[in-house]
């Protein structure tokens, strides 16, 4: 798996979310400033070569939809992220994120549950 560009994560997140797909539907739920058309085509082909997502004819359309789902896409990340920030440390990946955002006393209790399941 490769990872995305910020622009192809928001294609992505349309695509995750709509799942079945135009060019047309992708542009319209693109945030401002919207791209050209040609640019999103461009960027449904990278995903497809990417393969990230593929398409079947509907008419004269393409309909695009997701072969790699969000939570795995999400797990390959994180992992890579972990990997290659991190050294491989889940728990220097996790400090970091603990300590660089506010977590919330239900937060940090969910956390602490999770973490005893985790021991078991």
């Amino acid at each position: 798996m490769k990872a995305l560009s910020e622009r192809e994560q928001e294609v992505m997140n349309v695509i995750w979310e709509v799942r079945n797909c135009s060019v047309e539907d992708v542009l319209q739920r693109l945030p401002e400033p919207k791209p050209a058309y040609t640019t999103v085509q461009t960027f449904l082909r990278i995903l497809e070569q990417k393969e990230f997502l593929a398409h079947k004819r509907d008419g004269k359309k393409h309909i695009f939809y997701p072969i790699v789902e969000k939570p795995e896409y999400n797990r390959w990340s994180l992992k890579h992220m972990k990997d290659n920030l991190f050294g491989g440390s889940a728990k220097s990946l996790l400090n970091t994120f603990i300590r660089d955002n506010d977590l919330t006393e239900s937060d940090i209790s969910d956390l602490m549950i999770l973490l005893e399941e985790l021991k078991k």
